[in-house]
């Protein structure tokens, strides 16, 4: 195999160097260097055996111990033996991409950031205000109320909005993920990994902006270089990656238009003379390039100055940054005194200071070494990589665009699920091959008769027909002594040794099972109707836990991938809000329009394996009716989520279904205080009424009591003047 880079390359200097087009080709081509590197020939190596053994056919008999000291024997004669061979790697591989075509994965976003308590307690500070100025001005309230949530007392406010609260960037957040997922084709993206990974060992997938959309592939890891120093399982440590694929003129032409006429002129000349070539880094991975150009995509850590120092943010906390740089909105007027005294020594006493961060930096180039022009290397684009994986609790931590992930790995040095599987399927497939020449040279049996037992009278012939005839013959055992020494037989029948191979093919077999996980009752291949169940479920658990690091791996690609939507496919779309629009909605839109500052980009992606869709339905409906008899859900809701909804749908639909009767019962009764104060006011209303009556009839009463008192004291005043009339005119008579 040919490596066209050399290994000698010098790394460009990262603080002294001008970060021009030149430092970007000179890093780029120190990059693919690494490509030379024993470690790296030697995996490549292994991922064209297995992928090899995997296609099956002539593609297992490729080394030369199996085809030429096999096939032929010490004199260089042909021995009779055939190519044949029983794969057990192809059912194996898929067995994994069965398996995740099964699996489903359920991705969730969820906010790690205070965002979400801030933007709870600013939309109830807006309340608040409102509140107050429906306080102020009555006038205002009704409109006021009739356009918000505000109650007639900022308690029944603050009441009402802690029970209706619903955070809805998250959820936002989920169905951009969803919806994502679903335009790259995820599940496909899935079977494709996971190939790769049964393999090579090497997952990738891939995410990037392409025509103001998140697009995203898997990627061959024959194709895909790395810094063999890198220590962790997902590669990223490695201080520089890339890959390298085929791309024919024209989409070199409409994707890069800065390119030179001479460079477009040489691009185009290398499609026409080089239309049959095959590359030399992967020889026979494309034996029909068909005049495509092979183009070289590297990634690498930089570092650069920057200003950083400690800021309040716009909730009041605060907040260390980058000061005065594009990427920030703060400015040295922000700058504020650092929090505590660790800050303050860090800091040297000042409010910021110059520290180096790490930055990702790119360049796409076809190489001289491929194409050669008047200017050496093709710079077909370079510079700062775009729409970079952020986060606010590590800000200068850059992520690549490749998530990886491992299925065993150390130093550099990737192990594979088939690297124990090639040799034991190069015996079987040879034991096979003897055993096809074995039964080959079989021969039919037959009958042997001595000349000189033979009748005379009766002749050959007569004997032969005799004996097709299954008819008795005759021999004269005078002449040799006895009938077995007359007659006997002759053949080439399966013998002893031939069986045996049989047995050793099934005894490898078994091996590789062991060795692999991948048994035959979990690929429903087991034969036999007296094996107990118990066997089985024991030889699939047994299996799963031995592939069980293969799905974790896969899981970890995944998880990568899910956060790599939900940061740079949220920036990505933020810049086409056409297309945010028609995915979230416009509410949605206004959701991530307003939220555009870094704090967003804070969450995390949680991952399991979930049921399939049509389990998952199944299951909803068995637990809707359970709902239903418990009475925790009415009618309508079980008719709008029958045969539609996931028990986590439910659950959510559930919860909201209380949220609602919450506020339901929450204006029940504030109706029935409202009801229970009038009926309580018109009771005190009627019950002075009848007071009042009262108190008038016992004043009517006393004075109607008061009159006859009068009345007797005016008849007793009468009687007593007239008493004294009568006595007047006694004395008057007398006298």
């Amino acid at each position: 195999m040919s490596y066209i880079f050399s290994a000698g390359a010098i790394r460009p200097n990262r603080l002294n160097s001008v970060k021009d087009k030149s430092y970007h080709r000179e890093y780029a081509k120190f990059c693919l260097s690494s490509m030379s590197n024993y470690s790296y020939r030697k995996y490549i190596n292994k991922c064209l055996i297995n992928w090899s053994f995997f296609k099956g056919q002539d593609g297992q008999w490729i080394f030369e111990e199996d085809v030429e000291s096999f096939f032929l024997d010490e004199s260089g004669d042909i021995r009779n033996r055939l190519k044949w061979n029983k794969n057990v790697i192809k059912p194996m591989v898929q067995q994994y991409i069965g398996n995740a075509i099964r699996l489903s994965y359920d991705a969730k976003a969820n906010c790690i950031s205070d965002f979400v308590i801030n933007k709870r307690e600013n939309e109830l500070l807006r309340l608040k205000a409102y509140q107050k100025v429906s306080d102020l001005f009555p006038f205002f309230k009704d409109i006021i109320q009739n356009n918000t949530n505000v109650q007639d007392t900022e308690a029944e406010t603050e009441q009402f909005f802690y029970n209706t609260f619903v955070e809805d960037y998250e959820k936002d957040i989920n169905n951009l993920i969803e919806f994502v997922a679903t335009e790259v084709n995820m599940d496909e993206l899935k079977v494709q990994i996971t190939r790769n990974l049964a393999l090579c060992g090497l997952g990738i997938y891939k995410g990037f902006e392409s025509g103001d959309n998140y697009v995203a592939e898997a990627v061959n890891p024959l194709f895909y270089f790395w810094d063999m120093s890198a220590k962790k399982p997902d590669l990223s440590d490695s201080e520089h990656m890339g890959e390298w694929y085929y791309m024919d003129a024209p989409s070199i032409f409409e994707r890069f238009q800065d390119l030179t006429r001479e460079e477009r002129e040489a691009i185009e000349n290398y499609g026409v003379q080089n239309s049959h070539n095959i590359h030399k880094v992967v020889n026979g991975i494309y034996t029909q390039s068909a005049g495509k150009v092979p183009v070289y995509e590297v990634y690498w850590k930089d570092v650069e100055k920057r200003d950083y120092g400690w800021v309040m943010d716009e909730y009041g906390y605060p907040y260390y940054t980058a000061i005065n740089h594009a990427d920030s909105p703060y400015k040295d007027k922000d700058l504020i005194e650092p929090v505590t005294e660790k800050h303050k020594e860090e800091m040297g006493g000042k409010k910021k200071h110059t520290i180096y961060v790490d930055i990702l930096r790119y360049c796409i180039l076809i190489p001289q070494e491929e194409v050669s022009t008047s200017t050496g290397d093709i710079i077909l684009e370079y510079g700062i990589a775009p729409y970079q994986e952020k986060s606010l609790y590590d800000p200068s931590n850059v992520k690549f665009p490749y998530k990886c992930y491992t299925w065993v790995y150390d130093r550099g040095e990737i192990l594979t699920p088939l690297d124990d599987v090639i040799d034991p399927q190069r015996f079987l497939n040879r034991t096979l091959s003897v055993v096809e020449s074995q039964l080959s040279n079989m021969r039919g049996t037959g009958t042997v008769i001595s000349k000189s037992a033979v009748d005379d009278r009766d002749g050959e012939a007569e004997i032969n027909r005799n004996i097709n005839s299954s008819k008795p013959i005759f021999v004269d055992t005078d002449r040799v002594g006895s009938v077995q020494n007359a007659i006997g037989t002759y053949g080439s029948n399966i013998g002893g040794g031939t069986l045996q191979l049989f047995q050793i093919i099934q005894t490898v077999q078994q091996s590789i099972q062991d060795v692999t996980g991948v048994n035959e009752a979990m690929t429903g291949t087991q034969g036999g109707g007296d094996v107990l169940v118990g066997v089985v479920e024991a030889q699939i658990q047994r299996g799963s836990l031995v592939q069980e690091p293969f799905y974790w791996a896969l899981t970890s690609i995944l998880k990568q991938a899910y956060e790599h939507i939900a940061t740079v496919g949220k920036m990505v779309y933020f810049d086409n809000p056409r297309k945010l629009s028609m995915m979230l909605g416009d509410k949605g839109f206004q959701t991530i329009n307003l939220t555009k500052d870094t704090l967003l980009q804070d969450h995390r992606i949680f991952i399991k394996r979930a049921e399939t869709a049509e389990q998952g339905i199944n299951n909803g409906n068995s637990l809707l009716f359970t709902l239903l008899q418990a009475q925790l859900i009415d009618q309508t809701m079980f008719a709008n989520l029958f045969n539609r909804s996931s028990p986590e749908l439910i659950a959510s639909s559930l919860r909201q279904f209380h949220k609602d009767k919450t506020q339901a019962d929450f204006m029940a009764n504030k109706k029935m205080a409202e009801n229970d104060g009038q009926a309580r006011e018109q009771m005190n209303q009627q019950q002075t009424d009848i007071e009042d009556q009262q108190n008038q009839a016992k004043q009517e009463q006393m004075a109607m009591q008061n009159t006859m008192h009068e009345q007797e004291l005016q008849k007793i005043a009468l009687k007593e003047d007239a008493k004294l009339q009568r006595e007047q005119l006694k004395i008057n008579s007398n006298q």
